[in-house]
């Protein structure tokens, strides 16, 4: 018969220097991960970041007054030091590149010429304090609709020591000139009230689509007054057949209508922004999420715009007056954070996005200039007898002071 042995001694023996072995390896590795930790936390114990970047925005609007634009930036540490700490701060259009991709915008950097630094480049925080402000001023100068920024980093630390923050050491400051405008004041006169040229089919698909406008409205006594009208898939009107009628609903691909709260106040000015992404429509009031829809697909995928109305829905239901200015038509959902950097002020009109763009600010007159150069200038109607669907003109309308 034949014994199988096992050599039980030389196992253990083994497993003991294999267990001695793990257990190196093991307080090995736990020592350095210590003293990474270690490190880190020191490191983390301070660091020297910009206050704006310490918050959820990547970037901030400031308006460029007749004066010019004064920005006012604080560099700050952590916690307090024993000593001077002084920070190189410099421009750097690189990330405002990364930005302009990651956010779908196009930012150019502000001239050197219009840029005057009014402090020393170097912040320099004193001893016992916890931060420091300098100021940048950027002189008033034609932006042409073009939007401007100053991408900042802080360079590095010339004095003290201290390790910048990774994730906050860099910001842009986007330049813009904001609004201050003349608006029409119009009522229907006809069934035509605005048309958006040409009166031939415009012929544009697209599966996305956005609007904006700025609405003001003097009641909302009649259901059925209709701002928007591309009589084929859209049509935006304040109020349905159930009254009071202060709320604004959207007829879209053949749904019933999704509507707002009945609470808007006559008189009082509104941004509106709607924006479809070929699922989902969204609606935005001054900036902030009203309500959104998931709606069914399109069908072909693609939404039509062949002619453009607005004040359309005649004088039996449109006898309020309706201040509009600002009227943007996109063929690409925009986000929230375009429509609120942009609902104050101007946009490049040569943005290839925008199927048209009516400031309507022509002061004065009936026609409304699509300034993209797409040729789809409107005209607002006037009756045989010299009625204006536009009333009148107010000037000087500035939003955000609204």
């Amino acid at each position: 018969m034949k014994h199988s042995f096992i050599n039980t001694g030389t196992k253990s023996r083994n497993l003991l220097f294999a267990t001695g072995c793990v257990s190196l390896i093991i307080g090995f590795l736990t020592a350095v991960f210590t003293a990474c930790e270690d490190a880190e936390y020191r490191i983390k114990e301070n660091s020297v970041y910009i206050t704006d970047a310490a918050t959820a925005a990547k970037s901030t609007v400031v308006s460029m007054e007749a004066s010019g634009a004064d920005i006012r930036v604080t560099v700050r540490l952590a916690k307090q030091t024993d000593r001077d700490v002084k920070v190189r701060l410099a421009l750097d259009t690189l990330i405002l590149k990364q930005f302009n991709a990651g956010n779908n915008t196009n930012y150019l950097p502000v001239p050197d010429k219009y840029l005057h630094w009014t402090d020393s480049v170097v912040a320099t925080i004193p001893a016992g304090e916890i931060g420091a402000t300098l100021r940048i001023h950027v002189d008033n100068f034609d932006t042409q609709g073009k939007r401007y920024a100053i991408p900042l980093v802080l360079r590095d630390v010339v004095q003290g020591n201290i390790p910048l923050s990774a994730s906050q050491s860099q910001f842009i400051y986007s330049i813009a000139k904001p609004l201050i405008t003349s608006v029409p004041v119009m009522k229907a006169v006809d069934n035509i009230g605005v048309r958006a040229a040409p009166t031939t089919p415009w012929g544009i698909t697209t599966p996305q689509w956005s609007l904006e406008m700025w609405v003001r409205m003097s009641a909302y006594s009649k259901n059925n007054q209709c701002i928007f009208d591309n009589r084929n898939e859209i049509y935006i009107r304040f109020g349905d057949a159930n009254s009071p009628y202060n709320y604004l609903q959207i007829k879209f691909n053949g749904d019933g209508g999704r509507e707002t709260e009945k609470n808007l106040e006559a008189n009082t000015w509104y941004h509106w922004a709607f924006v479809y992404d070929g699922k989902t429509l969204i609606l935005y009031r001054n900036g902030d999420e009203d309500f959104r829809f998931e709606y069914p697909p399109v069908p072909g995928g693609v939404v039509h715009f062949d002619e453009l109305w607005w004040i359309s829905s005649g004088t039996t239901y449109f006898p309020d007056l309706c201040a509009m200015s600002q009227m943007r038509l996109w063929k690409t959902a925009i986000s929230q954070s375009q429509i609120k950097n942009n609902m104050y002020y101007e946009i490049d009109p040569a943005n290839p996005d925008l199927i048209g763009y009516w400031p309507m600010n022509e002061g004065t007159g009936n026609t409304f200039k699509d300034i993209t150069g797409n040729g789809h200038d409107a005209t607002a109607s006037v009756t045989d007898n010299g009625k204006s669907t536009v009333q009148r003109w107010e000037h000087d309308i500035r939003f955000d002071k609204q």
